[in-house]
């Protein structure tokens, strides 16, 4: 190990030699501060600045990473290089800087335990221990820039430490055996800043907090491949969630379970998960506002048991099974573009599916009303932006005043024709339409009802050209006025059952 200590800064008063002026010019309630005590202040505050200074070293080290930690003074910094190191505990003040270095450890223990405050550790290759980098009662640390991989349980961990800096790190394919654990990993820690880390491929979470992790701030994460993005449960209060991916888990994007409570939710992409963008369990009253929530197997936004008081607002929720399902009460849900679910709400409580007017409610890529009248009761002549009819959820759930805009039909039929459209029993019925679909269209089949109840027999149509054909047999028909309906869906399930026309069947003669 070489030290290579910063040049010795020495000063007249370290000899002895020299002495605060004497004070003859000192305050005196009829004259102020005199100048001769400005400038004895002064010179006092600049020799103990260059004392600080002086006493803080940068040391190269290349060998035996635990013995110069042992061997600096608190405030020093330690330059490491390239080298594969043992594990390390630091109990002081230190700046640790890694070049091309790597630490790693038997898989009972950490590779780096931080014991002290005010420790920053930037720039290292941490795998393959127990813990990757763990922090344990500590506050003012900044861990940064560092790789932490293959770890048996948390990547990176903070216990019980408040008011440190995590940023720029990749925690990734940690607790891949056994129970499954974490990238990063929060446990009654408040007031951290955790910033733009990459936690991908970990056996269980990105990020978890649990329990009782309140006020930190959880920004601009990649949490992509692992089971859950990020997961806060039990008591995990009062923080900000902001501008994170929280894509492609096998789970979910987000999930708050048990008492997560009062936390803001805003701006962060959750796509393509494989179970829900968003699932809230028994945790009420956060703020869910400017979300992407796309392209998740079965829920968009997933809100169960108790999670009552939950304000949701400026979201996009689109391209799943269910866009939002609902098993609680009192939340409230406006200004969603909510679009081309499968099923695009469902609500099993008591919910506000819209503000007071003139807020309004969500805009419904399925709403097809018009807007002619406005007002509360929207029976004023003139158009507000707000269709004139509700848009139902359920027959107790209702959005009084969809917002009217970018709605399109998943299935709509463009073109439609019956020949003939009197005919004998026993005659077929040739149909033909053209379609518009979002996604390729599975079956298209046509069915006869009479007064509303249908009839026996059908016909499938399959596609000619731009368009879909077949015909409708009327040999077990009795004579009478018939309506054809069609019934359609697509690959991702939605369904449009719309009449064709009408036609008429007469006896054979």
């Amino acid at each position: 190990m070489s030290l290579k200590m910063k040049p010795s800064l020495t000063h007249p008063s370290a000899t002895g030699k020299c002495h605060a002026p004497a004070l003859s010019n000192a305050y005196h309630p009829s004259r102020g501060i005199g100048r001769s005590t400005i400038w004895a202040v002064s010179l006092l505050y600049s020799f103990m600045l260059i004392a600080s200074l002086a006493s803080a070293a940068s040391i190269t080290v290349s060998s035996d990473l635990q013995a110069a930690i042992n061997a600096a003074q608190p405030g020093d910094t330690l330059l490491v290089a390239p080298g594969t190191y043992e594990k390390i505990s630091i109990g002081k003040s230190l700046n640790l800087i890694g070049n091309g270095a790597v630490i790693q450890a038997g898989e009972r223990d950490a590779c780096v335990n931080i014991e002290a405050s005010d420790v920053s550790i930037s720039g290292f290759l941490v795998r393959n221990g127990f813990y990757g980098i763990k922090l344990n009662n500590v506050r003012g640390c900044t861990v940064a820039n560092n790789t932490v991989i293959r770890c048996t349980q948390p990547g990176i961990a903070l216990l019980f430490s408040d008011g440190n800096i995590i940023q720029g790190n990749n925690a990734s394919f940690n607790g891949l055996g056994g129970e499954g654990w974490y990238g990063i990993y929060l446990s009654n820690s408040n007031d951290n800043l955790i910033l733009d880390n990459v936690a991908y491929g970990n056996g269980a979470y990105g990020i978890n907090l649990f329990p009782s992790c309140s006020n930190n701030t959880i920004r601009g994460n990649v949490l992509q491949g692992n089971m859950y993005g990020l997961y806060m449960f039990t008591d995990c209060s009062n923080n900000i969630i902001e501008y994170n991916d929280l894509s492609r888990n096998t789970n979910s994007g987000l999930d708050l379970r048990f008492d997560c409570t009062d936390n803001l939710i805003r701006n962060n992409s959750m796509i393509e998960n494989v179970v829900a963008g968003l699932t809230l369990l028994d945790s009420g009253y956060n703020s869910i506002s400017g979300n992407l929530i796309e392209a998740n197997g079965r829920y968009g936004l997933q809100i169960q048991s108790n999670s009552n008081g939950n304000t949701i607002i400026d979201n996009t929720i689109s391209d799943s099974q269910t866009g939002i399902f609902l098993d609680s009460s009192q939340n409230l849900i406006y200004r969603n573009k909510i679009s081309y679910n499968v099923i695009q709400a469902e609500d099993r409580g008591e919910n506000s599916w819209n503000a007071s007017y003139p807020l309004g409610g969500n805009l419904w890529s399925d709403y097809h009303g018009s807007d002619d009248y406005q007002g509360p009761e929207q029976n004023v002549l003139g158009a507000d932006g707000f269709g004139d009819l509700p848009y139902e959820i359920d027959s107790s759930s209702l959005d009084r005043y969809p917002i009217m805009g970018d709605q399109v039909r998943q299935i709509s039929i463009i073109d439609k024709a019956l020949n003939p459209t009197q005919a004998r029993v026993g005659d077929d019925i040739k149909v033909t339409v053209r379609m518009e679909a979002l996604y390729d269209l599975n079956q298209l089949t046509v069915r006869a009802y009479q007064s509303g109840e249908e009839a026996k027999g059908y016909g499938r149509l399959v596609a000619s050209g731009d368009a879909y054909q077949g015909s409708f047999s009327t040999a077990l028909l009795d004579p009478g006025e018939y309506d054809l309906v069609l019934r359609v869906n697509d690959v991702r399930g939605f369904e449009l059952e719309e009449t064709l026309g009408s036609f008429s069947v007469t006896p054979r003669s």
